[in-house]
């Protein structure tokens, strides 16, 4: 199959996908036999009916993993540190809640997703104030869910702490270290590390979107530079080609070398294998043999090899990777609340650059995505189905009203309405929901339904609050009242 012929189908998917999903834009770049093309289209804003390029600027999210992962096995190969070495001895106020991987972890664990620590992603996402250096001395406050080594589990702070590493190591702030020696040797002149580099200055810039209650709608612009290189880079399909293709070279691009084979070995190559349900509920018959590397998903697609990293934050959808394979890269981006074409996509490529049989993957992705939200809908409606409508808080309002502390988390405030407690979770401001017994669960929407319970002392009066904002722990995370 010709080039031509491969843009020509997948600006059909493409246009199937938006079509589908109420996508507003989807642009991507395939670098075939040498040869670097673009597909897609559509709107980056959609107010101003600006139409996207291969020059539009998207959120890639966790995407931007694999270049602080990168940034790491460049000092490496300076020797300013192994992969293998604690991190403590680099970092000496490092500091985890399980004091073995405070003393132990490696940034080997640490970017390979094996560090025992679950999410808790809602340290972050609800407190954008912080920033890299705060978010990881919190890491003392977040207590594991697994023991460490023995499972895979997506953790962003990881990749903050990988942040606060290049910076401790190269003497500079870690978005002067990613530009001066990847983004500008590189030329990719439209990728940016932090959104005060572009926000109100650049043009060609994709707005975020949700598709809600039949509509599409445009949320906030969610700038999440406190988590650093886990999440923040902004780039377009342009640049991301070359980035996509420097990875494929193993660390060169063009006759120059810019990692060594073997740190491109390490990249590229599974440190942690992940068994079915440990990162996602998604499900393929195609899809096998999952791993991670360092900053790079690993799998088996119909008997080939995959390499990849997406990522998601709010209005955005992004992924990049090549078939090692073959001479083919690849990204993705687009400007949905959580949609799934780039991975669709992404199959689709694979069908025609391998020469395979075409699977309908419009259909067979949707089909899928029903599947899940069906089942987290019901999820969250048993939840509150089984709570008693009859239920009351058994003091007056005044006796909750308060401030509620935790070290990661930080602060919640419980405040009395007319009719109801509400409670302020960073930005939300939210209904409490009684459940008898002290306890109650709140409907945040966006972030599921969430249970939790008041805690009083022997004489009755309320000292704390405890909320499942981490489902992976078996345990409810503790807030201590304010005096």
């Amino acid at each position: 199959m010709t080039n031509l012929e491969m843009q020509k189908k997948l600006n059909a998917v493409i246009e199937e996908m938006k079509a589908a999903w109420h996508i507003p834009s989807i642009m991507m770049s395939v670098t075939c036999k040498g040869e670097t093309f673009y597909c897609g289209g559509g709107m980056a804003d959609v107010a101003a009916q600006t139409s996207a390029n291969e020059h539009t600027l998207y959120a890639i999210a966790s995407a931007s993993k694999a270049f602080i992962a990168t940034a790491v096995c460049m000092l490496v190969d300076e020797g300013k540190l192994t992969l293998d070495q604690p991190v403590r001895q680099l970092l000496p106020d490092f500091e985890m809640y399980d004091p073995y991987m405070t003393e132990h972890l490696t940034m080997r664990d640490a970017m390979s997703h094996r560090s025992g620590l679950p999410r808790h992603d809602l340290t972050w996402y609800l407190q954008p104030h912080l920033n890299i250096r705060q978010l990881v001395h919190n890491l003392r406050y977040m207590p594991p869910a697994y023991e460490p080594r023995t499972r895979m589990h997506y953790q962003n702070h990881m990749f903050t702490l990988a942040t606060v590493l290049v910076e401790e190591l190269s003497g500079m702030p870690w978005n002067e270290f990613v530009e001066s020696r990847i983004l500008k040797p590189l030329g990719m002149n439209r990728t940016y590390c932090l959104p005060v580099q572009f926000r109100g200055i650049a043009d060609n810039v994709a707005q975020p979107y949700a598709y809600m209650g039949g509509e599409i709608r445009q949320m906030p612009y969610a700038d999440i530079s406190g988590v650093g290189c886990a999440g923040c880079i902004t780039s377009t399909v342009h640049d991301l080609a070359i980035w996509a293709r420097l990875q494929a070279g193993e660390g060169e691009l063009d006759g120059v070398r810019y990692f060594s084979k073997e740190r491109a070995a390490d990249l590229h190559s599974p440190q942690m294998i992940i068994k079915p349900g440990e990162m996602s509920d998604m499900a393929f018959a195609e899809v096998g043999h999952t791993a991670y590397g360092l900053g790079w998903f690993i799998e088996s697609y119909r008997g080939h090899t995959l390499v990849h990293h997406g990522g998601t934050i709010d209005g955005f959808k992004s992924i990049v990777g090549y078939l090692p394979e073959e001479d083919v890269s690849f990204a993705v981006l687009t400007n949905l609340e959580r949609n799934q074409s780039p991975m669709a996509l992404t199959y689709a490529l694979c069908d025609l650059a391998l020469g395979l049989e075409p699977i309908d993957w419009t259909a067979k992705m949707g089909a899928e995505l029903k599947r899940l939200a069906e089942l987290s809908a019901g999820k969250a409606k048993n939840m509150l189905a089984d709570i008693d409508p009859s239920a009351a808080f058994s003091k007056s309002f005044e006796a909750y009203v308060g401030t509620y502390s935790h070290g990661a988390y930080g602060n919640i405030t419980i405040t009395a309405g007319e009719k109801d407690l509400m409670v302020t979770l960073g930005r939300f401001t939210l209904p409490l929901t009684p459940a008898g017994n002290e306890a109650f669960v709140i409907d945040t929407g966006l972030l599921g339904v969430l249970p939790g319970c008041f805690i009083s002392d022997p004489d009755g009066k309320v000292i704390g609050v405890e909320a499942g904002l981490e489902p992976d722990l078996n345990a409810y995370i503790p807030f201590k009242k304010a005096e």
